[in-house]
């Protein structure tokens, strides 16, 4: 009788535990939200809530044990990890993205290590000023650096080489930064788009948390973008974190 009770306990610890897992996994969803995709979080919500009803058979069956209920809770919790195994073996391979900083451009370097702001569409000036340093490119347009050679992240939701979903801001960062050293400047073209699809306070703070992480590893942070594309408020704060390069790398002059 004490042996039934003591698993009987166990089981009700390990329901409330998956239970209590289901609780703050959606108080807090929000936060999650921001580091993980959205589709990644539903995928987890899924075999957390079918975990939950494996441990709640388990405990069914021993208030109530049948035959079916003795094999209920293993198909349904096997089931469980089956799954979540699924989830994350094709989650690893989707994210896998291929684009290393080795060329290094000709020219002299002229641009100082930093993290800028270039208020023009034209990316053959970028390249430019990146002269004598590796690049690697976070861009919606990866003809030009395919053209050029260069690796990049191609901003895009479809299954292609190098493409990496723009909601992936944590996986963006985290490739970018570890494949970057002193001599190496980072290029986003890609900022409009990357608004439309996370919001503008989401980029800001991804681009300060870029921008910081480069800094310490002596890595160069320029942005390309157009300017009418954003509104004065998104431009001002964006202009706060970043020195505004005019034509031929100088930096703007105060107004």
């Amino acid at each position: 009788m004490v042996e039934f009770t003591l698993k009987l306990d166990i089981e009700i610890i390990k329901l409330s535990i998956v239970t209590l897992a289901l609780f703050i996994l959606y108080k807090y969803r929000s936060i999650f939200e921001t580091s993980l995709p959205l589709t990644l979080i539903k995928k987890g919500a899924y075999v957390t809530v079918i975990l939950w009803l494996g441990f709640l058979a388990d405990v069914m069956n021993d208030v109530y044990p049948t035959p079916f209920t003795k094999i209920l809770d293993d198909i349904i919790i096997s089931f469980a990890l089956i799954l979540g195994t699924y989830y994350l073996v094709d989650y690893m391979r989707k994210v896998q993205v291929s684009a290393k900083p080795t060329k290094v451009l000709n020219g002299t370097p002229t641009l100082e290590r930093g993290a800028y702001l270039l208020c023009t569409p034209d990316l053959k000036e970028a390249l430019n000023l990146a002269a004598g340093r590796k690049v690697i490119a976070l861009t919606r347009n990866p003809e030009p650096f395919k053209g050029a050679h260069l690796p990049y992240l191609w901003l895009s939701k479809v299954n292609a080489d190098n493409a990496i979903d723009p909601l992936r801001l944590p996986a963006i960062m985290n490739h970018l930064i570890s494949n970057s050293d002193k001599n190496t400047v980072v290029l986003i073209d890609g900022l409009e788009y990357l608004v439309v699809e996370n919001g503008f306070n989401s980029v800001l703070k991804f681009l300060t948390a870029l921008k910081d992480n480069l800094l310490l590893k002596g890595a160069t942070l320029l942005i390309v973008l157009d300017p009418s594309t954003f509104s004065e408020n998104e431009l001002a704060a964006i202009k706060r974190e970043f020195e505004v390069l005019q034509s031929h790398g100088k930096p703007k002059t105060p107004v």
